[in-house]
């Protein structure tokens, strides 16, 4: 199906559009949510204090298969997190700029409860992704369309012949090597290039995989919403080659191109976006990404002769590694290169026409059992510049503080999935 990823949408200070949304989730006490999640988990009234925690986890995978018609499946994910600033001071409803996943600091927060529903059979297939949480409403902030705040999928798709299928609806995208959902990455939160990818798609797709399942070739039309494209009534275009080789190694490339300016606007902004990213474990405790982005833009009135274009540039390596069957190390770095502020746009103080993001990541994950995890993970971001101070910038009359033009701080996130 077309959807696997994201990968990262938000507007860099989202204030009221998010905030009228998550404070509701802020009501939603934390242990209620848990308690719910347990309830779900074990329907049955299982002793808790006798069982494994692994051997509670598969006897609810057996109850689902029990009960749940055939083809059908419903997964549940929960992660709640923690971020605090390393230096300076920072409001508590500050959100975090470039941060698509734990926006909000000083406090514990539910970043996102997922419940994923798919069914499929010979001939069609459908997927419902229902999200609440601080990221599902950070990342749908640029864009007035409610129903966003909540579904992250809906689509349905038929069979046309072997390997062959047409999905349509409201689809997850394959672009990035990082998740939307942080049980799927390396470390919990993204980088900034994964922040400005298209990670949605309205629209319709027609995937073709080969029998032996090393080849993917999928054709896609429709409406983006993302950081870069915002919400539009222009029909953009994109194709995806995956490639899996073997059971360790995927490689794929992803593009979009398109005309992103509102419906109405008096001028066309077209975009011509490339993703090239792997994944390669190669050996049993080793997990190893890494990823290139590359982004034009083209934008021409149409009252006048005036053409402006421009480029952007991104780029991540990563690497997880085992030590033990319960603890992991994970180390990443980052690129992000917008000389002519085609994404970065005027959203911050100290604007240059030679902007440029770069830091690095470290953190260590717990699994107390195959489905959850604790991690500790810690950040640093610095524009290289001075003179270039995106980051922890005054807002009035939240606080005042320090612009800089680099950032530190630590994450812990928990999460488990059924």
């Amino acid at each position: 199906m077309f959807g696997v990823k994201f990968n990262s949408i938000c507007d860099f200070v989202i204030f009221e559009p998010i905030n009228l949304v998550v404070e509701q989730t802020r009501k939603i006490p934390l242990f209620i949510i848990v308690a719910v999640c347990l309830f779900m988990l074990f329907p049955g009234g299982s002793d808790l204090s006798c069982q494994p925690v692994d051997s509670l986890m598969k006897q609810a995978e057996q109850w689902k298969n029990r009960h749940l018609l055939q083809g059908l499946t419903v997964d549940a994910y929960l992660d709640v997190y923690y971020v605090g600033n390393i230096g300076g001071t920072i409001p508590t409803s500050h959100t975090y700029e470039f941060q698509s996943n734990s926006p909000y600091i000083n406090q514990i927060r539910v970043n996102m409860l997922d419940l994923d529903i798919q069914y499929e059979n010979r001939w069609a297939r459908a997927t419902a992704d229902i999200r609440i949480g601080d990221q599902p409403q950070l990342l749908a902030g640029n864009t007035t369309a409610e129903w966003i705040n909540y579904v992250h999928e809906l689509s349905l798709g038929f069979r046309i012949y072997k390997g062959l299928w047409f999905d349509c609806g409201y689809l997850e995208s394959l672009v990035g090597v990082e998740s939307t959902r942080p049980v799927d990455n390396l470390l919990s939160t993204c980088t900034v290039g994964s922040y400005y990818e298209p990670s949605t798609l309205l629209g319709a797709a027609l995937s073709f995989t080969t029998p032996d399942k090393m080849w993917e070739f999928i054709g896609w039309a429709g409406n983006p919403f993302s950081v870069p494209f915002g919400r539009n009534h222009h029909v953009m275009f994109g194709f995806d080659i995956i490639c899996n080789p073997t059971d360790d190694l995927t490689v794929s490339y992803h593009t979009a191109l398109g005309n992103t300016a509102p419906q109405g606007a008096s001028f066309n902004r077209d975009y011509f976006f490339n993703n090239l990213f792997a994944r390669w474990n190669p050996a049993p405790r080793w997990n190893l990404i890494a990823q290139a982005d590359l982004a034009f833009k083209r934008t021409e009135s149409k009252v006048s002769d005036s053409v402006k274009g421009g480029l952007m540039v991104s780029g991540l390596i990563g690497g997880k590694f085992w030590f033990h069957p319960k603890f992991s190390l994970a180390l990443r770095g980052e690129m992000f290169y917008d000389p002519e502020n085609i994404l970065i746009g005027g959203s911050y103080t100290g604007q240059t026409n030679q902007f440029m993001i770069f830091g690095c990541s470290a953190g260590i994950e717990f699994k107390p059992f195959s489905d959850g995890y604790i991690r500790a993970q810690y950040n640093w971001l610095t524009t290289g510049d001075p003179g270039v101070k995106p980051f922890n910038e005054v807002v009035y009359p939240d606080g005042s503080y320090w612009a800089d033009h680099s950032r530190q701080n630590f994450v812990i996130t928990m999460g488990i999935r059924f």
